[in-house]
């Protein structure tokens, strides 16, 4: 594991419709602080494939609905919709 070279802070703006709102985030990385836009392009990569996961989840199998609760059974079938 790197060590910590850099904190960022990100505002972002998210727009539904006629509706907006900004919202501050804060990361820390590996990458040196000079590399600004790499750290932004990082950040870009990591949320665009944990929103194209979880629509995926979402829509195709429709996660937000399961109400497997006995044991292990919630965390066997997420395991099972993230293979698949």
């Amino acid at each position: 594991m790197g060590r910590l070279q850099s904190v960022a802070v990100m505002d972002c703006q998210r727009t539904i419709g006629e509706q907006s709102s900004i919202e501050r985030r804060y990361f820390i990385s590996s990458l040196p602080a000079r590399t600004a836009q790499r750290i932004a392009m990082a950040v870009r990569k990591h949320w665009r494939v944990e929103n194209e996961l979880h629509w995926s989840l979402d829509v195709c199998f429709n996660e937000d609905q399961s109400r497997a609760r006995i044991k292990n059974a919630a965390e066997n079938l997420s395991r099972v919709r993230r293979i698949a």
